[in-house]
């Protein structure tokens, strides 16, 4: 046997003896040589019983092997060898066949010849059905046609684009029928729409309704949020102020909303709503989700707020200098109060406008502008105030500002007892003063109760503080031009001192029986020459004026300002004839005069002066 052979059978050895059999059979041949090499006879009778059980259960396994193996071969010829139960069917079918969407199968009682088809198989291509995606567009995330992002929005429209998003944000999330924002005015007791998000017909059409019982009101004033699932139909209109007709509502829920202020008394200064038409459509857990929603929208009222005051006063300011604008031009009296009676009007929404100043005169205080938008019966121009028993005079007694928002409760006359006023609305009296005195007071009447907020009051104040602080300057440049001698733009004296020298020289040459002339000077056009060269260039004109006259006398002759446009020359013992000479002569010598206006050299030949003279003055004259 060769070294090949060898292996081979050393490998068929190793495969059955790793096997069950094989190591049965290992046993067993161990156990022969173990009872062979016992002595005693028990030991090789155990070892012989041992022997023959290993023989039989080898014999058992190769007999079950085979028995196994039979069985399964004769499954498979079963399977096989099976013959049909009936006569074997051809059936005949053209899968070429074009028959409208139904194929036809015969069956073939004898062998058929199947001729193949000329008509080519053309692929049939899947039925893919295309999904479509929308496509979204600009408008779609941003709103192109609102004005907010036009120009420049003011903070009351901002703020109510804001919020609205806020409820309509808040309304698809809760699947609510309406959401809105009520303001809680505990002042007037009124809760007062600023933003919805509702499709409903039925809306409140106004503004503002009442404070009452209802659940929007009750949260407004309490604090406390509120939930009610399920409305009775006869109930709804009693808990619910802001729809005009019944909606249908069977849910709703109120949560307030805070501000905070500078107090520690907390009160909400508004309040969220959101109502559905389903029964139970919100729970507990909505309170959580509102308040969210609450939180952001106390931040939008304090940006609001904040942006509101810095228009206030950016407004009020404009005013200001609006006003000092118009006073440079004309600083009177009337200039003053008419820009503050106009500038009311920009502020502060008024039926009816006064304003009280004291006549020297009618030594008492007098309504020196009415202003009357509403066409009510009211009081008129140049009427006394009753300083003891009116309104006006409290306030100028007391230099304090007066707010009435109601006038049915009023018991005192607002100017005097005899007052016939068809307005019953809401008043406001604010004095006209300054750190020295009390000038007099500004009044604004509306027909409405309450028409006056507190930030409106303190704009009015601030803004009739400054017309009263202009009109302390204009009295003070009154004082001070009654006792200046000299007038400070042409160098001449000024009237009270002139008419003041006038009569002593009057005295003294009665008592000395000497001639004295007076010459009057005007300048003709005075309207003219103010619209052409403005004030400052009439102001130029007549101090040049007043420097030809002054160069024209002798040192104790007197030239005074007459008024604004006329000078009085006095000549001192001079006849009347030698004055009207000297009169003429000045008068053509100030028609041939060069003027420098504006920076520029012209010849004013439009400049006239008209001169005229008087004799044997006396002091009654």
């Amino acid at each position: 046997m060769t070294d090949g052979g060898v292996k081979k059978m050393v490998d068929i050895v190793k495969r059955r003896l790793f096997t069950i059999n094989g190591m049965v059979a290992l046993f067993a041949g161990l156990l022969l040589i173990i009872g062979l090499l016992f002595g005693s006879m028990v030991g090789r009778v155990i070892s012989g019983a041992v022997l023959v059980g290993v023989a039989g259960y080898l014999f058992y396994r190769r007999w079950a092997h085979v028995r196994s193996s039979v069985e399964s071969r004769t499954q498979r010829e079963e399977v096989h060898t099976k013959s049909p139960e009936g006569p074997m069917k051809k059936l005949f079918f053209d899968d070429l066949q074009s028959s409208g969407g139904s194929y036809v199968v015969k069956e073939v009682q004898e062998e058929v010849k199947v001729v193949p088809s000329t008509r080519s198989a053309q692929p049939v291509a899947p039925t893919r059905v295309e999904e479509r995606v929308k496509e979204f567009e600009i408008s779609d995330f941003f709103d192109l046609d609102s004005d907010i992002f036009r120009s420049e929005a003011e903070p009351r429209s901002e703020f109510n684009f804001l919020l609205t998003k806020v409820l309509l944000a808040l309304k698809e999330m809760l699947f609510a029928n309406t959401t809105a924002f009520f303001w809680a005015n505990r002042e007037k007791q009124q809760m007062v729409l600023e933003a919805k998000a509702s499709g409903s017909e039925k809306f409140l059409a106004g503004k503002r309704f009442p404070m009452a019982n209802d659940i929007v009101s009750q949260v407004g004033l309490t604090g406390k949020p509120q939930l009610v699932g399920d409305i009775n139909p006869a109930a709804e209109s009693d808990l619910l102020h802001y729809y005009e007709s019944p909606e249908h509502v069977q849910s709703v829920i109120a949560v307030p909303v805070y501000y905070a202020t500078r107090t520690e008394e907390h009160q909400p200064v508004g309040v969220i709503v959101a109502d559905s038409t389903a029964r139970d459509a919100f729970g507990t857990e909505t309170f959580g989700w509102l308040a969210h929603f609450t939180k952001l929208v106390s931040a939008l009222v304090k940006s609001y707020t904040d942006k509101y005051d810095l228009l206030l006063d950016s407004e009020l300011l404009s005013s200001v200098r609006r006003m000092q604008d118009r006073i440079k031009s004309d600083a009177t009296e009337y200039a003053v109060l008419s820009a503050l009676a106009d500038e009311a009007n920009r502020l502060v929404n008024w039926d009816c406008l006064t304003i009280v100043m004291y006549s020297e005169d009618s030594h008492g205080w007098l309504l020196q502008k009415v202003i009357n938008k509403a066409g009510e019966p009211y009081v008129a121009p140049d009427e006394l105030v009753d300083f003891e028993e009116s309104v006006v005079g409290q306030v100028i007694r007391n230099n304090a500002v007066e707010c009435i928002d109601d006038l049915a409760t009023l018991k005192l006359a607002r100017f005097y007892k005899t007052e016939q006023i068809g307005i019953q609305g809401s008043f406001l009296c604010v004095p006209l003063s300054s750190l020295n005195r009390c000038y007099g007071a500004l009044t604004l009447e509306s027909k409405h109760a309450s028409n006056f907020a507190g930030s409106e009051v303190e704009t009015m104040y601030r803004l009739a503080e400054n017309a009263a602080l202009t009109l302390e300057v204009l009295y003070m440049n009154g004082l001070v031009k009654d006792h200046v001698i000299v007038d400070h733009l042409t160098g001449t004296v000024t009237k009270k001192h002139f008419v003041k020298r006038l009569e002593e020289e009057i005295l003294r040459a009665e008592d000395g029986d000497t001639d004295l002339a007076l010459v009057s000077l005007a300048v003709d056009g005075m309207e003219v020459l103010i619209q052409r060269y403005e004030k400052d260039g009439f102001d130029a004109i007549m101090g040049q004026v007043a420097k030809i006259i002054r160069s024209n006398v002798r040192s104790y002759d007197l030239v005074g300002r007459e008024e604004v446009d006329r000078f009085g020359v006095l000549l001192i013992n001079t006849p009347a004839s030698d004055a009207y000479l000297w009169a003429e002569k000045l008068r053509k010598l100030v028609a041939s005069y060069v003027m420098a206006l504006m920076g520029k050299a012209s010849r004013l030949r439009s400049v006239r002066v008209s001169a005229g003279c008087r004799r044997g003055c006396t002091r009654s004259s």
